[in-house]
């Protein structure tokens, strides 16, 4: 990250802070039938979450549950043009859509990395950890893992086994997992619904910079209306 990247950053998190502090005021003083009343007024053995802890918790909220949807979308859409055959197949058989979802966040994932802290020395592949070591897992790659799955560069919206880490595993699995299913389902079924024909508009379309979260930084589309 560049110095005026870095700078930009950190204005844009200023403002989030300032965003929504004058939010957590109101939701404590006013609360209304919403997730930041519930986080204000939340309460465990007297005690509740400090502003510090209610921002941290609204950021990761707004960028976990945001960013990486749209990136699904915006992912999976262009992964489907680029294979006409399986858009095709989609189309003809609208069933498929729940494993389509899966195959989508496998094939190009909106997070491609996350970070992790080792707690014991212990050996993987045998490549000896330390404790506290600090590692990149590499979701992306894990998810093209030949000895996992068939053909794993090959788009397959069919694919009958497709256990991806795109959402996580174990104590570390997506907590909105449920709502980034449903969505890409929903927006994908109602894409396919309402437009006949889809083409790409204009150049192919570029990735944002990052080696986290993986998007487009637009994706603009020709569609026909069914």
């Amino acid at each position: 990250m560049s110095r005026r990247e870095r700078a930009v950053a950190q204005e844009a998190s200023r403002e989030f802070d300032a965003y929504f502090r004058a939010i957590i005021a109101e939701r404590r003083s006013t609360p209304r039938d919403d997730i930041l009343s519930a986080l204000a007024h939340a309460e465990d053995g007297g005690e509740r979450l400090s502003e510090r802890e209610m921002l941290n918790i609204l950021r990761l909220l707004l960028v976990a549950g945001n960013e990486t949807t749209t990136n699904l979308i915006g992912n999976g859409m262009l992964a489907l043009l680029d294979n006409p055959d399986q858009l095709a197949r989609l189309r003809d058989d609208p069933g498929l859509m729940p494993a389509a979802v899966e195959e989508l966040l496998r094939y190009d994932s909106p997070v491609q990395t996350t970070f992790r802290r080792v707690r014991a020395d212990c050996a993987v592949n045998g490549f000896e950890l330390r404790a506290r070591d600090n590692i990149a897992v590499l979701v992306g790659g894990a998810n093209r893992d030949p000895d996992v799955f068939e053909e794993p560069d090959r788009l397959d919206v069919g694919r009958a086994s497709c256990p991806h880490l795109s959402l996580g595993r174990g104590i570390h699995h997506c907590l909105g997992a449920p709502l980034a299913r449903l969505e890409g389902r929903i927006a994908f079924e109602m894409l396919l619904e309402r437009f006949a024909r889809i083409d790409l508009l204009g150049s192919r379309p570029k990735y944002r910079n990052g080696i986290v979260l993986r998007g487009l930084r637009s994706l603009p589309l020709s569609c026909v209306r069914a």
